[in-house]
């Protein structure tokens, strides 16, 4: 068995129009995502080293893991090689994410499904027995507030009674003024002295921001951040048992929360 793209693909629903252009940002980005993840994401080797202390102490060990935008597979590997006997379901909706994803995960052939799928299409149809453990990190932010709550319900749905959801992303914080121009210059700071060690990535990082910046112009990308406290009151809506945030850094915050026993 290979891991690979799966023949079962979820259905389609109506239209969608921000998370269609975001596709075509990500299959661009998919060739330098990991090469440049100091730079477009300073904070993402720390989030998911508290993802992983995470899962870690979780008893009993997840076995059964869905990982929602696992991008190129590099949190995906980390999981695996933290739980070697686990299964993942890992969906994105980039296919050059999911190609690089292929050839980054080939060492860990047989526990992997690979399936791209539109995060509001229903990516339950490849999922084949209960989840312990739903995953995310910095993918869903980019749905509607609505979309957002319909998929925190239906990650409900696919759990285990017990389950865990570890869910991290950029949330609104709403911060004073010069508050927010501190966190505004850190993270200035932060990009410049990665890019430093990047020679040449000046080009790539000025084509995706025109990129990024025609699509907002066009109304099909949209980035909608919530707050954190909001993102906690749809999860407990949603029917999870508790959701807290365990940990922030400026705008990204990663919550935690489990299905009721």
């Amino acid at each position: 068995m290979e891991a690979q793209t799966t023949e079962k693909k979820p259905r389609k629903r109506g239209k969608k129009t921000a998370e269609k252009s975001k596709i075509g940002y990500f299959d661009r980005l998919a060739e330098h995502y990991d090469r440049l993840q100091p730079v477009i994401d300073p904070i993402r080797y720390q989030i998911h080293s508290v993802i992983l202390d995470i899962i870690n102490a979780i008893e009993p060990h997840p076995e059964n893991v869905l990982e929602l935008g696992c991008r190129t597979g590099m949190l995906t590997a980390q999981i695996l090689e933290l739980r070697p006997d686990a299964q993942i379901y890992a969906i994105d909706n980039s296919l050059e994410m999911l190609k690089t994803a292929r050839r980054n995960l080939d060492e860990f052939i047989g526990q992997i499904t690979l399936a791209k799928a539109d995060f509001r299409d229903p990516w339950e149809d490849i999922i084949d027995e209960p989840i312990d453990l739903a995953v995310h990190y910095s993918a869903l932010g980019h749905l509607p507030h609505d979309a957002l709550r319909e998929i925190y319900t239906r990650i409900l749905n696919v759990l285990r009674p017990g389950g865990w959801l570890i869910h991290a992303d950029i949330t609104d914080e709403k911060l004073p003024e010069p508050v927010r121009r501190i966190a505004e210059s850190i993270a200035d700071f932060r990009k410049k002295s990665a890019m430093t060690d990047f020679p040449g990535c000046e080009s790539v990082l000025d084509e995706m921001d025109e990129i990024r910046e025609g699509e907002k112009a066009e109304g099909l990308m949209i980035d909608t951040p919530a707050m954190p406290e909001q993102q906690v009151a749809w999860l407990v809506g949603a029917g999870f048992e508790f959701a807290t945030r365990v940990f922030q850094d400026w705008r990204i915050s990663l919550f935690v929360a489990r299905k009721p026993e």
